[in-house]
C-alpha cells in the first residue's frame, strides 16, 4: 500500500543512511571552506550561497507546494499515464522559472552587486550555473522523489554531488592554494554530475508506472484549485524572505562589513547545518507526504493532530541536548571548529540554538494547514513575521552588532507559529500536546544544571567531546523521568524500529 508503515519504514532507512554521509560530506565542506579561503572570499562565497537560497525561493512561485499537496494525491488515485504526465509537467516549470531567474540576475549583476565587491563579479555570474542545475537538482530530490517515496534514488545523487565536489576541492589543495574562482567551478562540476544522476533515477522509477490503474474517474483538481494553493503559499514565502537568514546575511554586509558577514554567514550554515538534521527537518521529506496522504486518504483532523505532534516532539527530543551543549560552550566550540578565525561569539550562536525551537515546528504547522486547505493561515503567519525587522534595525543602529539579525530570526519565528496555532486552536480539533512539550523544556533545564555541575571544563577538544557525551547522557536520564512522551507514541516509535529501545 502506498505511503503505509512498511513503505515509510523502507524510505526512512535509506533516507537516513544517505542523509548520514551526505551530513559528513557537507561538514567537512564546511570546515575546510572556512579554513582555506580567506574571510573576504568566504564572506563573498557566503553571499553567493545566500542569493542562490533567496533566487531559488523567489523563482519557485509555490511550486514546491503544489506539487508536495497534489503529487500524493495522484499517486493514490491517479492512473500511472496521468502520474508521470503530472510528474513531467512540474518539471518542466521548475526548469523554466530556473532558467529564467538565472538569465535575469546575469542580465542584473553589475546593478545587485555592491561597489566594494564589483572584484568578484566574473565569480557571480558562473555561480548562476549553479542556480540552476543544483536549484533544479534540489527540487527533483526534495519535492518529486520525496513525494514518491524514493528516497535511495534522491540520497545517492545528493551524496554523490557532494563527495566529487570534496573530491574537487582536494585536488585543488593538492596542487596548491585554493580561490573562490576554483570553488565556484567545483561546485559547477558536483551540480551537474548531480543533475545528470536524479534525472536517470527519476526516468527509471516513472518507468515502473506504466501500468498502474488508478481510482475510477479520477482526475487532479481543477488547476484554478491548485495554483491557488502555490499562489498563497509563494507570495507567504516571498514575505518570509525578507527576514530570512539570507536576507539578513545581506543586510549584515550593508551594515558591518564583509567581515562581520563572514562570522554571521558562519552561524548561520552552522545554524541551518543543525536545522537540517533534527527530525521535523531531516525527515520532512517523508513526514510531509506522510502527513498529507493520511489527511487526504482519511480525512481525520485527529490522524493529523497525532502525527503531527509526535513528529515536533521527536524534533525536539533531538534539538535540546544540542542546545544545552551550544549553551555550555559556545565560545571554545567556534573557536576550534574556526580554528581561530572566529572568537568569542558563543553567545550569538547559542541565540541561533534557541531561534531553533520554534524553527523545529514551523514546516509541520505549515504542512497541517495545507493538508486541510487552510493554507491562506500561513500568509498571515508571514506577515505578522515582519514586525521582527523593526527591531533588527534598531539594534543595528543602536551598534549591537549581530544581536540584530539574530533576534529577527527569534521573533519572526514565535510570531508565524503563534499565528498558525491559534487558527488551527479555534477553528479545528487541533490541539499541540503542551504538556508533552513543557516536559522537554523542564528535561533539557535538568540536563544543563547536571552538565554545569560537572567538574570538566570546556577548553580543548578532549573536553568538548567529554561534554558532548555528558549532556546527552544527562538529559535522557532527566527526560526518563518526565516521559515527554506518551505510551502509544513510545509504542509507535517502538514499533517502527521492531524494538523496545524507546524508553522516554
Amino acid at each position: 500500500m502506498m505511503y503505509s508503515a512498511t513503505e515509510l519504514k523502507h524510505s526512512a532507512i535509506h533516507f537516513l543512511s544517505g542523509k548520514a554521509v551526505s551530513a559528513l560530506l557537507t561538514l567537512i565542506i564546511l570546515l575546510l571552506l572556512v579554513r582555506l579561503l580567506t574571510t573576504e572570499e568566504y564572506g563573498m562565497y557566503v553571499l553567493l550561497v545566500a542569493t542562490m537560497e533567496l533566487a531559488l525561493a523567489i523563482f519557485s512561485f509555490g511550486l514546491p507546494w503544489l506539487s508536495a499537496r497534489y503529487l500524493p494525491e495522484c499517486r493514490l488515485h491517479g492512473n500511472g499515464q496521468l502520474l508521470v504526465q503530472f510528474v513531467w509537467k512540474i518539471i518542466a516549470l521548475f526548469a523554466f522559472t530556473l532558467l529564467a531567474g538565472a538569465f535575469l540576475l546575469f542580465a542584473m549583476t553589475q546593478w545587485l552587486m555592491p561597489a566594494e565587491l564589483m572584484q568578484y563579479e566574473t565569480p557571480a555570474k558562473l555561480f548562476l550555473a549553479v542556480l540552476f542545475l543544483e536549484g533544479l537538482s534540489r527540487r527533483i530530490r526534495e519535492n518529486i522523489l520525496a513525494s514518491l517515496m524514493q528516497q535511495k534514488l534522491a540520497q545517492i545523487s545528493l551524496a554523490a554531488r557532494n563527495f566529487i565536489f570534496l573530491l574537487l576541492i582536494g585536488i585543488a589543495v593538492s596542487h596548491g592554494s585554493i580561490y573562490l574562482y576554483y570553488v565556484i567551478l567545483a561546485e559547477i562540476a558536483a551540480s551537474a554530475l548531480g543533475f545528470l544522476l536524479v534525472l536517470y533515477g527519476l526516468n527509471l522509477h516513472l518507468n515502473t508506472y506504466q501500468n498502474k490503474s488508478g481510482k475510477d474517474n479520477w482526475q487532479l483538481p481543477k488547476a484554478s484549485k491548485m495554483w491557488r494553493v502555490a499562489r498563497n503559499m509563494y507570495f507567504s514565502h516571498l514575505i518570509i524572505l525578507t527576514y530570512s537568514p539570507q536576507t539578513l546575511i545581506l543586510i549584515t554586509q550593508r551594515y558591518l562589513g564583509i567581515e562581520a558577514t563572514a562570522l554571521f554567514g558562519f552561524l548561520c550554515k552552522l545554524y541551518m547545518q543543525i536545522a537540517n538534521y533534527l527530525p521535523a527537518t531531516l525527515l520532512f521529506n517523508l513526514i510531509q507526504p506522510k502527513l498529507v496522504a493520511s489527511y487526504v486518504y482519511s480525512g481525520s483532523m485527529h490522524e493529523l493532530t497525532r502525527n503531527a505532534n509526535l513528529a515536533g516532539k521527536l524534533s525536539l527530543f533531538v534539538l535540546m541536548p544540542v542546545v544545552v551543549y551550544v549553551w555550555l560552550t559556545g565560545d571554545e566550540l567556534l573557536n576550534l571548529i574556526s580554528d581561530g578565525k572566529f572568537t568569542q561569539a558563543g553567545d550569538y550562536l547559542t541565540g541561533l540554538m534557541f531561534a531553533m525551537i520554534p524553527l523545529s515546528q514551523h514546516r509541520i504547522l505549515t504542512t497541517i494547514v495545507v493538508a486541510i486547505d487552510k493554507n491562506h493561515i500561513v500568509l498571515w503567519g508571514s506577515i505578522l513575521g515582519v514586525l521582527s525587522l523593526p527591531l533588527a534595525y534598531g539594534l543595528l543602529e543602536a551598534n549591537q552588532g549581530l544581536w540584530g539579525p539574530i533576534s529577527a530570526i527569534i521573533i519572526s519565528q514565535l510570531l508565524f507559529n503563534a499565528t498558525i496555532i491559534s487558527f488551527l486552536m479555534h477553528n479545528t480539533a487541533y490541539r499541540p500536546d503542551s504538556s508533552g512539550l513543557i516536559k522537554l523544556i523542564l528535561a533539557a533545564t535538568g540536563g544543563f544544571f547536571l552538565a554545569q555541575l560537572s567538574v570538566f571544563q570546556t577548553q580543548g577538544w578532549t573536553n568538548l567531546l567529554i561534554l558532548a557525551l555528558l549532556v546527552p547522557a544527562f538529559f535522557l536520564l532527566t527526560a526518563y523521568f518526565f516521559k515527554p512522551f506518551k505510551v502509544e507514541e513510545r509504542e509507535r516509535l517502538n514499533g517502527f524500529v521492531n524494538k523496545k529501545v524507546f524508553y522516554w
